[in-house]
Parts: structure tokens; C-alpha cells; sequence
């Protein structure tokens, strides 16, 4: 569990850079990583926001799991 949190974090780092970039981008009208369309970084952003997500509820899911109650 321990590396998928560091996968969590180093994919929520690079989705915030991305959208960071991309924050830039729209304010300067000036394109740093060749993207033709500005909307281009927060889709990637939002990837890797997603994706860190999806792994920080699944290791959650997994630490607070309680069986199942009769009743």
C-alpha cells in the first residue's frame, strides 16, 4: 500500500503541475509544452487528478474494511 500512495502523490504532483501550466497558458496566451489547445493540459491534469483518485479510495476501502453485518 505504501507504493501506491507514493504512485497517488507523484500523479496528483504532475495533474497540479499540469493544471498549474495550464493556469499560465490561459493568462500569458503562450504555450510551454507544445500543446495546440490550451484545454489540452487541464485534460491531462484532470487524468492524473482522476487516477490519484481512484487509488487513494481504493487503499481507503481497503483499510477500513468491516465485514458484514447481519441484521
Amino acid at each position: 500500500m505504501k507504493a501506491l500512495k507514493w504512485i497517488a502523490y507523484v500523479s496528483a504532483g504532475i495533474g497540479g503541475i499540469l493544471f498549474l501550466i495550464g493556469a499560465v497558458s490561459l493568462l500569458t496566451l503562450k504555450h510551454k509544452l507544445q500543446a495546440v489547445y490550451i484545454a489540452s493540459y487541464f485534460l491531462g491534469a484532470n487524468s492524473f487528478l482522476l487516477v490519484t483518485t481512484v487509488i487513494l479510495l481504493f487503499i481507503y476501502i481497503n483499510q477500513n474494511k468491516s465485514p458484514l453485518r447481519k441484521g
